[in-house]
């Protein structure tokens, strides 16, 4: 296990995690939580279980809170261990933004996680002293998150009154599609491992993610781009969309341009600084 502070202000800390596979923690309840609730941005595909809560199907596509002094379990489901970033904020600041939503996880807004990603590279590459520009990006991470998931909820339950059943249903079409990202099932395919009807997938999906399970797809593979794009500049453009199972790089780049409102040359070509910056605004 590895955790390291990126960034340290009064109210705020920002740190990376990891948990490779054969790590003793994954045999463990965690308690390393600490009085501050987190806020915090998978980069892996794992399942977590707060207590009290059922065990929940984490991606890139969503944003996990965790309350002070969360007990806590997570179950491998990706061969690369458990990876994310993760915001300690002090209660006080929780409360100023709105407070904690009340399920586990919710879904993550696109330019928060390019932010959250982009930030903690330039702090990597700058590891002190941290500029304002980053200050504010993390101070404004925490409303987005926090804001953006609190209002899914609330339209969730508006709209569907979502069972134990249907729980079960939405997480194991959630494992599927992750499993299958770059080559995913149709409505009815995916309907049919599940046993169930499309239109009844559909509605439920929807009411308990916030994503239509075309959507979802599609976040995890642009969320997958932008931690390709910042870790290997050099990355084709073509081969990058083959790889994610876009059918050219121009269909690539529209979906990627349509959900992040730049182009992913842009985010290739730019110096983190200049990313933070721009994603910054975008999610202000």
């Amino acid at each position: 296990m590895r955790s390291r502070v990126l960034l340290e202000m009064p109210d705020l800390v920002l740190g990376e995690f990891e948990c490779p596979p054969g790590d003793p923690l994954w045999r463990e309840v965690n308690d390393n939580i600490g009085a501050r609730p987190h806020v915090v941005f998978p980069r892996t595909h794992v399942v977590i279980a707060q207590h009290g809560a059922r065990p929940v199907l984490c991606t890139p596509n969503h944003v996990v809170f965790y309350r002070s002094h969360q007990l806590y379990r997570r179950d491998l489901h990706d061969e690369r261990g458990d990876r994310c970033l993760w915001l300690a904020i002090a209660p006080e600041l929780v409360e100023e933004a709105g407070g904690l939503p009340g399920a586990p996880a919710g879904p993550g807004d696109p330019a928060a996680y390019l932010t959250a990603v982009a930030l903690a590279r330039h702090l990597t590459e700058r590891p002190a002293p941290p500029s304002l520009v980053a200050e504010d990006a993390a101070v404004r991470l925490v409303a987005r998150a926090l804001g953006g998931a609190r209002a899914a909820t609330a339209r969730r339950s508006r709209r569907a009154r979502t069972g134990a059943g249907h729980a079960e249903l939405v997480e194991a079409a959630k494992a599927l599609l992750a499993a299958r990202m770059v080559d995913p099932p149709s409505l009815v395919e995916l309907a049919r491992a599940l046993h169930v009807s499309p239109f009844h997938l559909a509605r439920v999906f929807r009411a308990g993610t916030g994503y239509s399970p075309g959507s979802y797809v599609h976040g995890l593979r642009v969320r997958a781009a932008v931690e390709r794009l910042l870790g290997d500049p050099g990355v084709e453009l073509s081969r990058l969309a083959l790889d994610l199972g876009y059918c050219s790089a121009s269909h690539f780049t529209d979906r990627f341009r349509a959900t992040f409102g730049r182009p992913p040359s842009a985010l290739r070509a730019a110096e983190t600084s200049t990313i933070v910056e721009a994603a910054r605004a975008a999610a202000a």
